[in-house]
């Protein structure tokens, strides 16, 4: 199978926008809300229940005392009250513990954070320059279409309308970058030195004052050019049919817009829930920012929720990658 043929796998084209993900918060905070009221009646009801419960069993204790017997009408309610109890015990625990509803719990959350995010990095980039004289070693900040909605793009054509086209920006725009995660891109550049057949996640490198190219493309290094600080590598995307530089499936990178990818075989760390990494798609040939939700299979894979996605995917642990994009 091609890796064309692979990377059509993958999603099914671009998720809806703000109305539709609006409409999906507005439904789990509904049913968040309806299983919150029936937990609280429960516990009311369980606390009733407790009174009755203490009151039979204070009844029956003075029976004993005063050296009467213990009527089995009594000693059958409070059977029955012990049951009740018990039972209600049980579904609290059930509908506390309810996967469907922890996960809403989540996605709500993680959408309120989104937006809260959101509006702090539209503050930040309005309140400080983002054209100040720094100079970074590799393509600027450039508001284009969000990586969600070029992805579609990514997978379902060849390497030619990877950029030919420019969706509407989605629900959550990653381009938003704050000021603090510009200046932490300039300052984790890598001194690493590949060498060729070395595997990378790699962006394309593009001329000064166009817009920067968010897909992080699977790739190998096929040629070092250069030494020192002007070394750069051409990088051959995995994908034949991809248009390069050159009219071929090669492009131009630089360190500073690679990423290693473990060779096979190497011993990996487990990631700690909620870390943001570089995660490859399923079927396809491209990595995306995604938030780790668990170690997989004894940590041969790991359980990554894609941004603007709320089901999780399971992906091969090598090609999780410690790098936020």
């Amino acid at each position: 199978m091609s890796s064309r043929q692979v990377r059509a796998g993958g999603r099914a084209g671009p998720r809806g926008g703000l109305d539709e993900t609006a409409a999906d918060s507005a439904t789990w905070a509904e049913d968040i809300r309806i299983a919150m009221n029936d937990i609280g009646e429960r516990e009311r009801k369980a606390k009733d229940l407790l009174e009755q419960i203490i009151a039979l069993e204070t009844r029956i204790e003075k029976r004993k005392t005063d050296g009467l017997s213990v009527p089995i009408s009594d000693a059958t309610e409070l059977e029955a009250l012990y049951r009740e109890e018990v039972k209600i015990t049980e579904l609290q625990k059930s509908r506390a513990t309810d996967p469907g509803l922890l996960m809403k719990i989540e996605l709500l959350r993680d959408c309120q954070r989104e937006k809260e995010n959101k509006e702090g990095t539209q503050s930040a980039r309005n309140s400080s320059s983002r054209t100040s004289g720094m100079d970074f070693d590799g393509p600027s900040d450039s508001p284009v279409p969000s990586s969600a909605d070029n992805r579609h793009v990514r997978k379902m054509g060849g390497g030619g309308s990877r950029t030919s086209s420019q969706p509407p920006r989605s629900i959550v725009d990653k381009n938003n970058d704050t000021a603090s995660e510009v200046n932490d891109r300039a300052n984790s550049k890598s001194k690493i030195l590949y060498t060729v057949k070395e595997e990378v996640a790699f962006k394309r490198k593009v001329e000064k004052n166009k817009p920067e190219v968010k897909d992080w493309i699977q790739g190998e290094v096929v040629r070092v050019i250069g030494e020192g600080k002007s070394r750069r590598y051409a990088v051959r995307d995995i994908d034949p049919d991809a248009v390069g530089d050159d009219n071929d499936n090669t492009y131009k990178s630089s360190a500073s817009q690679m990423v290693p990818i473990p060779p096979e075989g190497t011993p990996l760390g487990d990631y700690e829930p909620g870390k943001q990494v570089l995660a490859l798609y399923p079927g396809a040939t491209t990595f995306y920012r995604a938030q780790v939700r668990s170690m997989d299979e004894g940590g041969k894979r790991v359980k990554v929720l894609f941004e603007e996605e709320f089901e999780e995917k399971s992906i091969v642990r090598r090609f999780v990658l410690d790098h936020r994009g």
